[in-house]
């Protein structure tokens, strides 16, 4: 007997990161600009060196970070019985590790609230393309 995991879900999963990465890229692009229009300075303390996210830069970040999302959600698809759920538990826990970071970098309030915003606009953007695809994987057993 073997387990074999459906391709068709993470074939889907597949043509879709790249998407859901711009979208997430997108996503930030207007939340930074929104937050900008508003006043948040996106001035930010790391590592004791004090230095400005700029728009770019947000992007960038989100786009790489959903790439790699999008590529655990693969790997996930692939190998586990349930998707869905140990997708949703590793972006639980990474998102709120991200959360963290503007917390203690930002004085401003407003930036910090810009940048938690934008934390979870990236991730949300993902898991809207990701979770509906990835709990349709089945796992058979073949004789």
């Amino acid at each position: 007997m073997t387990d074999t995991a459906s391709t068709r879900p993470t074939a889907a999963i597949a043509r879709l990161v790249i998407p859901a990465a711009l979208a997430a890229a997108v996503a930030v692009l207007v939340g930074y600009l929104i937050f900008d229009a508003a006043g948040a300075d996106f001035d930010v303390t790391m590592s004791g060196t004090e230095s400005t996210v700029t728009a770019v830069q947000a992007c960038l970040a989100a786009f790489l970070v959903s790439l790699v999302g999008g590529t655990v959600a693969l790997l996930i698809a692939r190998r586990t019985a349930q998707p869905t759920r140990t997708f949703a538990a590793i972006v639980t826990v990474a998102v709120v590790l991200l959360l963290v970071g503007p917390l203690v970098g930002a004085d401003q309030g407003l930036t910090v609230v810009a940048l938690e915003v934008l934390h979870l606009l990236a991730a949300a953007a993902v898991l809207l393309v990701v979770l509906p695809r990835i709990g349709t994987t089945t796992t058979s057993t073949d004789a």
